[in-house]
């Protein structure tokens, strides 16, 4: 269910960066602020992160079953996350589309990136992909993930209250000591999140604690009307975020604000969906949603640097210096980036990642092991 979630969530992310080259305007006016507001699909991603990292462990604790293994865990979260990371970016450095002017300037940028803190400076938050942003905020989770276990396996109402409290307290902070400078860099760090990541992990406790006394109809009915009120919720929501464009700041003031509410609408969503009717589980997990919830890791690494990419070498082709000024040429670049974009994050999902994924870490070892040994029995 929540990877119908993961491939709405890349779809919005998607449409928002192309529809920043294109202009293209939506199919329907109604919809227009979906492609203008489609970054919040960032956090949808984020409540996903944390509903997935914290389920299998209360699952274990309700079962009272063993805890997956933090060794396990660090594994599954770094092949998953690293290789197609690393990947891309020596791929957009390869292709001259991250440079630098000087070799300290690409220590520094890679450098940073590896470690998973470019998000800390303003020169470095997008200096290889604009996009990799949300890596560092992911990782940085990732790492501070067995403490917060820690307490939350203690007291998940109060762990979870405490993180969204100091979600709300740094953002607020944001606001009054840099709003008009670098407050948008702030509350994109792990802090400003946090009451995200808690909204997903808050959703697993109950998931688990409700979803075998969801089994009634009635039950099944109810969680339904919750997920489509929740969809509902986020709809609003963006349309609030939308009707501020034309204010200074718009989006930093509106996420300051309203980042909470769109985790609440999330929990709606997804604990809603998870716990509804097999039918409305249907419509959210369809197969082109799983499609997208499949190649969505590197559909998002790459989509903006493909779309940028087709723009500076004109695919399509456009004349004068104005694209815009040709609506046909609208159209059909926005068709050509999808495509290229979803083509391009299937193959190295397909031919890459997957099979990685697939390697036990037991080969690993083994791997590890023998060139040990041969490395040894060469220096005798």
């Amino acid at each position: 269910m929540l990877d119908g979630l993961r491939g709405i969530a890349v779809l919005l992310v998607l449409w928002y960066h192309v529809w920043e080259i294109s202009w293209l305007p939506a199919p329907l006016q109604s919809i227009q602020f979906i492609p203008e507001t489609g970054f919040a699909g960032v956090d949808l991603f984020f409540f996903i992160s944390g509903f997935v990292i914290t389920y299998p462990f209360i699952k274990a604790r309700a079962n009272n079953d063993a805890p997956p293994a933090w060794g396990h865990f660090a594994y599954r979260r770094a092949m998953k996350i690293v290789p197609s990371y690393v990947l891309c970016i020596v791929v957009l450095i390869a292709i001259g589309y991250a440079h630098f002017s000087s070799f300290g300037e690409a220590a520094r940028q890679v450098g940073t990136h590896l470690l998973f803190i470019h998000t800390w400076w303003p020169d470095t938050y997008g200096g290889i992909n604009g996009v990799l942003w949300t890596l560092a905020v992911e990782v940085e989770f990732y790492a501070v993930f067995p403490l917060v276990w820690w307490l939350f396996s203690r007291n998940a109402w109060v762990t979870a209250g405490a993180m969204i409290f100091a979600a709300l307290a740094f953002r607020s902070y944001a606001q009054g000591c840099c709003l008009h400078t670098s407050a948008p860099l702030l509350i994109n760090n792990l802090p400003g999140y946090l009451d995200t990541f808690a909204f997903g992990m808050i959703s697993a406790h109950l998931y688990v604690t409700w979803h075998e006394r969801s089994r009634t109809l009635p039950r099944q009915v109810l969680a339904t009307v919750a997920a489509i009120a929740g969809f509902a919720f986020f709809i609003l929501l963006l349309q609030n975020l939308w009707a501020m464009r034309a204010i200074p700041d718009w989006s930093t003031i509106w996420q300051i604000h309203n980042r909470t509410l769109v985790g609440a609408a999330f929990v709606l969503m997804g604990l809603g969906s998870l716990l509804g009717l097999t039918a409305w589980k249907r419509v959210i997990a369809n197969p082109v949603l799983l499609f997208f919830a499949i190649i969505s890791y590197n559909l998002y690494l790459y989509h903006q640097a493909v779309a940028r990419l087709l723009l500076a070498w004109h695919i399509p082709p456009y004349r004068g210096t104005d694209q815009h000024a040709d609506a046909q040429w609208e159209l059909t670049y926005t068709i050509v980036a999808f495509v290229v974009t979803i083509a391009q994050a299937a193959l190295v999902t397909y031919t890459f990642e997957r099979p990685l994924l697939r390697i036990p870490p037991e080969r690993w070892i083994g791997m590890l092991s023998r060139k040990s040994k041969s490395g040894a029995l060469s220096r005798m």
